[in-house]
């Protein structure tokens, strides 16, 4: 599966250059004030056990999350740009930096612990896709930080094995009359790899086998953000074709009742924007009609 090349759209204006493309920008709304929607290079803070993930945003340094594959998030990349879409969470600065966080998606558990207090929930993070070389900032390691990864960089350790995740809830009994159910994936900016809901699309396959599905809808969307400094990021008009598509090549791969019909519809109009739930208008529908 390819990830399409990463362009940003900004409302019109003035241009803006950010990386190798010329952006535009205009105002398009009050940003909330708890909230920090901005596009910057990562910064790697060492430590003394697994590393911490920051970025800058009008001098301030910013917590975003530690390197860990068990943390509910894709961690940025050295030499790219990342869309940062966090919310202020509450407590002291971790390695340095003002921590952020969301809700999405949160994960069962804590990626680790900070001086005793569990991680926040990383904030929602998008990697920009063109090479940027300025992005390689790696500070080394302050004693100062004391960080304790639930899974540390290599095997798991005998502690953080023995922490098991809460039970998956039970499924429910299916029995006629069936309904028809939407299942929603959502997607990191300009992506149509829904890497992390990705499980949303097998749910949605083994629902319509479950009821033996006459159709199968596919519905995409195109996404936007409001910046914090007032700006609109807009997806390319083609990344709505391209997640449905994506998903459709998936829905295939799976396996799709005998009789089950696949129709795909897509919209190029951008998604309003309100710098608060953005992420989750970044999406595919998948409604699986019995």
């Amino acid at each position: 599966m390819n990830r399409s090349p990463h362009r940003i759209n900004l409302t019109p204006a003035a241009p803006l250059f950010l990386g190798v493309f010329a952006l535009t920008t205009a105002l398009a709304g009050t940003p909330p004030r708890d909230h920090r929607n901005f596009i910057a290079c990562p910064i790697v803070q060492d430590t003394d056990s697994v590393p911490c993930w920051m970025a800058e945003y009008h001098g301030e340094r910013y917590f975003l999350g530690i390197q860990t594959d068990s943390g509910g998030w894709s961690p940025p990349w050295l030499n790219h740009q990342v869309l940062v879409e966090g919310k202020l969470a509450a407590g002291p600065k971790i390695c340095g930096g003002t921590p952020l966080t969301s809700d999405y998606p949160a994960a069962p558990l804590p990626s680790g612990t900070t001086d005793g207090r569990a991680l926040p929930n990383p904030p929602v993070i998008s990697v920009m896709r063109e090479v940027d070389a300025s992005c390689n900032t790696l500070l080394p390691a302050d004693p100062n930080y004391h960080i304790e990864g639930r899974r540390g960089p290599g095997p798991n350790t005998a502690a953080s094995a023995l922490r098991k995740f809460p039970p998956l809830p039970t499924p429910p009994v299916l029995a006629p009359p069936y309904q028809a159910r939407t299942f929603t994936l959502t997607y990191e900016f300009d992506s149509e790899l829904a890497t992390r809901t990705t499980n949303e699309a097998l749910k949605a396959v083994q629902y319509a086998h479950a009821v033996k599905a006459r159709k199968i809808l596919i519905q995409g969307f195109r996404g936007a953000t409001l910046l914090s400094d007032g700006t609109l990021a807009q997806e390319i008009p083609d990344i709505a074709r391209l997640r449905v598509q994506e998903l459709a090549r998936l829905l295939r791969k799976l396996g799709l009742p005998p009789a089950a019909v696949l129709e795909t519809q897509w919209t190029e109009k951008a998604e309003s924007a309100d710098g608060i739930t953005d992420p989750d208008r970044r999406k595919a529908d998948l409604v699986v009609m019995p």
